[in-house]
């Protein structure tokens, strides 16, 4: 039990460690990204204007249409020199005119259209992709009428920086897990050993007073008994409520004791073949006793040679259990039906009963320990609170699943499912 919680808790440390070393990576990666790319704006205005001011030198201080228009691509080409080494491409476009460096139409740039459209009267920067999938980021500007000066440039550097950012990232957040995961490990194993301590402590007081408790409660029973043989008059019936409630106490502490040693994992089993369609059988014709006494119809059907894995003992206490609160839970004339079938790869007994049922709120607490629908109801039965608890217990050690559905006023059907031995 502690192991798994101390794992759980690691886990959930863990995932909210790569919750928030998800999100300072994000924020450090989008930054970053957003910083660099500020940069190539930045840097391609700049050698925009420095080219527009080459050209406004060239055409005498105002670039104009028929500038434009008598510009060659020989003294274009020249005036780009400026923007220097670096993959940097530029072009001037309008609609009858384009003049442009040397790798502009190879690089795949946008054309006119395209730009006319993005940028308009203001100057803009752009993404663009070219046909080998390279990225680039292009700044438009309008000149005059309708021409524009273009200068673009491959961000691939700022995307391989990116890259190396994400590896870095990456590589670091993974460490960070692990070294957090063994953290938490360790963390959550100081954390729950406080806890275990009282545990243990409080497993071994239920045991161990058990134990003690044994003793006096038999020989209460004994001195009971002798006074009712020798004859007890009118305390005779006292006599009686002294035995039965020491019975009741002596069965509590009977379940308690298995509960303890449950928890400490002192409770073993015995792994053998048990023919469980024989098991079944006998135990309800023993149990046709107590519902005669009830005025109970108790009804079997099963199917023959269905074998399990696993302590008969213990499975016979799971059908007495189901059967007790069976009875218990319905009135006189009530019916009580048992079913043992094979489903597929496993074995299912069901226990039906027409009795009182559970209200819907209950039903997820009814496995919890000490916990009894009708607390007044079960005190006066007898009820302790423990047996189903016990029964999963048992049924969960077998390797197979119990449930239980019930509907107030209807009654209660409760099923358990085991593995089935394959002949």
């Amino acid at each position: 039990m502690f192991s798994a919680a101390r794992w759980r808790l690691a886990l959930w440390f863990a995932g909210a460690f790569a919750v928030i070393l998800v999100l300072i990576g994000g924020a450090v990666y989008f930054t970053t990204r957003a910083a660099l790319y500020d940069q190539v704006d930045d840097d391609l205005a700049e050698r925009s204007e420095r080219l527009e001011n080459i050209l406004r030198q060239r055409a005498g201080g105002r670039i104009d249409s028929p500038f434009v228009g008598r510009l060659r691509l020989e003294e274009f080409r020249l005036a780009a020199g400026i923007l220097g080494a670096g993959g940097y491409e530029a072009a001037l476009m309008a609609p009858s005119v384009f003049v442009y460096t040397h790798n502009y139409v190879a690089a795949g740039l946008p054309e006119y259209a395209e730009l006319a459209e993005t940028a308009g009267d203001h100057a803009t920067t752009m993404g663009a992709t070219t046909e080998e999938g390279e990225d680039l980021r292009v700044r438009v500007k309008p000149v005059v009428g309708e021409a524009y000066i273009v200068v673009a440039r491959s961000i691939e550097p700022e995307q391989q920086a990116l890259n190396q950012l994400i590896l870095v990232l990456a590589g670091g957040g993974i460490l960070g897990l692990v070294l957090a995961s063994g953290g938490g490990f360790m963390l959550s194993g100081r954390a729950l050993r406080p806890i275990r301590r009282a545990m243990d402590a409080q497993r071994t007081f239920v045991a161990d007073a058990s134990h003690e408790l044994r003793t006096p409660l038999a020989l209460i029973r004994a001195n009971a008994e002798i006074m009712k043989r020798e004859g007890a008059g009118e305390s005779a019936e006292s006599v009686d409520d002294i035995i039965k409630e020491t019975d009741h106490l002596n069965y509590l502490i009977g379940q308690m004791l298995t509960l303890a040693r449950t928890d400490a994992g002192k409770a073993p089993f015995a792994s053998e073949d048990v023919d469980l369609s024989s098991l079944v059988a006998d135990v309800v014709r023993e149990a046709q006793v107590l519902a005669r006494e009830k005025a109970i119809a108790l009804a079997y059907e099963g199917e023959g040679g269905l074998h399990v894995v696993g302590d008969g003992q213990r499975l016979r206490e799971v059908l007495l259990i189901l059967l007790d609160n069976a009875f218990k839970y319905s009135d006189e004339g009530g019916s009580v039906r048992v079913r043992l079938t094979a489903d597929g790869s496993d074995v299912r007994l069901a226990v039906a009963d027409n009795g009182h049922g559970i209200p819907a709120a209950d039903l997820p607490h009814v496995f919890d320990r000490f916990y009894r629908v009708d607390k007044a109801r079960s005190r006066e039965m007898g009820g302790t609170g423990l047996g189903l608890a016990i029964a999963r217990w048992i049924t969960e050690e077998h390797g197979g699943t119990i449930r239980l559905e019930s509907t107030a006023g209807e009654g209660t059907t409760v099923t358990v499912e085991l593995p089935v031995v394959k002949a």
